[in-house]
């Protein structure tokens, strides 16, 4: 197998990437100018990027995607197949995450003029600052924390052996949604307390979508893009129950509109599993302009707020009036196009040489899937 016609096989993966990066990016940069920006009745209170939780799609759909990537880059052979995981994963992590902090701490942190100690920033640098108690440089990075998780939770099921047992697959999409519906009812009861972050709240439920996803990838695998072998293949009814436990569970939203029809009906974890369905096994969007996007999402995703914070707060200073009372979208494609342009520097400049250098330190198997395997 070589890189090119894996990636070339998995470019719809890549468009879809740039999909949930850029809506991630446009709901935090859609909130953050309208409050400068043209107001209209409620404008606060009728924001679509928000009744439509463009940003909490956008990550439901990157955790869908790294099950579907990652947990392929395990199977196989046994031998030193751990160790080019670790290195490979290490290099493709946290090159550009490191650079990202040093952005946040300078154009987000003493551009605003917060306080920034130590160690703070030390426990961010080890991608998962809330276990060190401190807080993290940008709130995003509680997703990172999950692929963390993700990433060490698949390694240890290679570990012992189990990768290969799908049922271990769709038991842990079953147990991980219940344990979160008993979190769900336990907080609603008062038994665990509201300290607690939402992320490692709802870290079964994301651990959940994202070893659906993985399961996803193996019945994708065996039937050459749910294209063949579909009547014989009992794994596809197993994936459409566990699907059906995903959105049954992401539907608790809907419940909670019922008794309180002022809350949005909208549910992230509904939307975001139909729209990888349908985006996989039906449409294969493969445009390369939008696969050369997903390619760079990473940075995107890291960068977006490092480029957004300082023109807001340029726009809202008082001396910049003239520059306030502008359409939304006047605010948001410059945003865009400046944090894709910046993205693609880090991309080439920092992204692409580390992941190379992984491939070389990791080995050929590696660089197999290095291209593909990207958060």
């Amino acid at each position: 197998m070589t890189s090119r016609p894996t990636a070339y096989r998995l470019a719809h993966i890549d468009t879809l990437r740039a999909v949930a990066a850029l809506m991630v990016a446009c709901a935090h940069i859609w909130e953050k100018f309208l409050p400068v920006a043209r107001q209209t009745p409620d404008a606060l209170g009728k924001s679509w990027p928000r009744y439509f939780e463009f940003g909490i799609t956008g990550v439901v759909l990157f955790f869908a995607i790294s099950g579907f990537v990652i947990y392929g880059t395990l199977r196989g052979p046994r031998e030193g197949t751990g160790r080019r995981f670790v290195i490979s994963r290490f290099f493709r992590l946290f090159p550009a995450y490191w650079v990202s902090v040093i952005a946040g701490l300078i154009f987000i942190w003493w551009w605003q003029g917060w306080t920034v100690t130590g160690a703070m920033a030390a426990a961010n640098f080890t991608m998962a600052p809330d276990l060190f108690g401190q807080s993290p440089v940008m709130g995003l990075y509680w997703t990172l924390e999950t692929e963390l998780t993700f990433y060490c939770s698949c390694w240890l099921i290679w570990r012992v052996g189990r990768l290969e047992d799908q049922r271990v697959l769709a038991g842990l999409v079953i147990a991980l949604s219940l344990v979160w519906l008993g979190i769900k009812g336990a907080k609603q009861l008062g038994a665990i307390d509201d300290d607690i972050s939402a992320a490692w709240k709802n870290l079964p439920r994301h651990l959940g979508i994202m070893f659906w996803g993985a399961y996803f990838r193996i019945v994708y695998d065996e039937t050459k893009g749910f294209r063949e072998s579909l009547k014989r293949n009992r794994k596809i009814w197993i994936l459409v129950g566990l699907t059906l436990v995903i959105l049954a569970v992401g539907g608790t939203r809907q419940f909670r509109f019922l008794i309180h029809p002022s809350r949005t009906w909208f549910s992230a974890y509904v939307v975001a599993p139909v729209v990888f369905c349908l985006w996989v096994i039906w449409l294969r969007v493969r445009n390369p302009v939008v696969a050369w996007l997903g390619r760079i999402s990473y940075s995107i995703y890291l960068f977006h707020l490092v480029v957004m914070i300082p023109m807001a707060v340029w726009v809202a200073a008082e001396s910049h009036s003239a520059f306030r009372g502008w359409p939304v979208a006047a605010y948001l494609i410059p945003t865009l196009l400046v944090t894709i342009g910046i993205s693609a520097i880090v991309y080439y400049a920092v992204e692409l040489p580390a992941i190379n250098l992984g491939k070389r330190l990791a080995g050929r198997r590696a660089a197999d899937f290095g291209t593909q395997a990207a958060p």
